[in-house]
């Protein structure tokens, strides 16, 4: 009797997920048949939240169904992807979502992390983003090195802002490598941070795309490239690696979905996110507005690379952080 009871639960389950339409195509043919929501773990007009809102209209036209984008912001972004964990993997719920967010935050000072980069499906990579250490143009010093150098025989601190990901731990890294102590500073949005250090009230600035405008009127200057590869667009600035400096990091924009998405809805939103990459117009407003180039990965590829990644981001974590000690009262 066991035994039959066992056949008849399995038969049933394996009724219900071809009725839902799960694990065959039946049910999924006409998908999407409603709106679609898009979490982003970042405040409305920044350039994440831009940079997604770009991408879901965009995916609107090829899908027929709006891309509704919904900010959550918290965590410094991983709130969106605790609430898209949970969310039913049934193709109405993505995420657009740096690799940080994925890879990074979750670790970063947890006692028992949120998530992890297998927790999720992978719709498509869309940019590489390169991370910089930008400094004022006028400063006297061309590399990280160069100012390494000149802030020691000053005598002077290294005085880094911030907005997110891991910024403090390249800011630890940085005086690691060169013997000089760091002060760190963590503001809100890239904004924010760009404007500590064009006011002078910083050395420099860990960013993505925040100062490029900045940069292009001579204001601001690369000196040192986070990414594993020079910045194309600063080819003569050499990356922290190159300077010796052990924290190179990557990142992409992507877009993720929760773990069990059914195969023909899955292919559907990587589909259009793949003919959105390829878009001429997009691809434009991506270089134009924040020196972004898109990203060639395909979705099949971003599970392992994610993975990776999280390793890289777990090993930075254990060797550079330094939790700021709390001021006495």
């Amino acid at each position: 009797m066991a035994s039959r009871k066992v056949i008849h639960s399995a038969v049933f389950v394996a009724a219900s997920a071809v009725a839902l339409g799960f694990g065959s195509g039946v049910g999924w043919a006409d998908f999407p048949e409603k709106p679609i929501t898009v979490y982003v773990g970042a405040g409305a007009g920044g350039s994440t939240d831009a940079g997604a809102r770009i991408v879901a209209k965009a995916m609107e036209s090829i899908l027929g169904q709006p891309m509704v984008v919904v900010n959550k912001t918290g965590g410094g972004g991983s709130k969106a992807l605790v609430l898209l964990k949970s969310a039913a993997p049934d193709g109405y719920t993505v995420a657009y979502a740096f690799a940080h967010h994925v890879g990074f935050q979750p670790h970063y000072r947890r006692a028992k992390s949120l998530y992890w980069a297998k927790d999720f499906d992978y719709v498509g990579s869309i940019t590489v983003p390169h991370q910089s250490i930008v400094s004022l143009a006028n400063r006297g010093w061309k590399t990280v090195s160069e100012m390494a150098a000149k802030l020691k025989s000053e005598n002077k601190p290294l005085r880094l802002v911030y907005s997110g990901g891991p910024g403090r731990l390249v800011g630890e890294a940085i005086g690691s490598h060169y013997g000089i102590p760091v002060q760190i500073i963590r503001v809100r949005g890239g904004g924010n941070s760009m404007q500590r250090v064009l006011g002078g009230h910083v050395d420099v600035v860990f960013t993505g795309g925040a100062h490029v405008k900045h940069t292009d009127a001579g204001k601001t200057a690369v000196i040192g490239t986070v990414s594993d590869e020079r910045n194309p667009d600063y080819p003569n600035t050499p990356t922290l690696k190159e300077m010796g400096v052990g924290a190179s990091t990557s990142t992409l924009q992507l877009l993720i979905a929760p773990k069990g998405v059914p195969g023909p809805a899955l292919k559907k939103l990587r589909d259009a996110a793949l003919k959105v990459r390829s878009d001429p117009k997009i691809v434009q407003l991506y270089r134009k507005n924040l020196r972004m180039v898109m990203d060639t990965r395909s979705p099949e590829q971003l599970a392992e690379y994610m993975q990776t990644l999280e390793k890289d981001y777990i090993a930075l974590i254990k060797k550079f952080d330094k939790p700021e000690k709390k001021k006495k009262k």
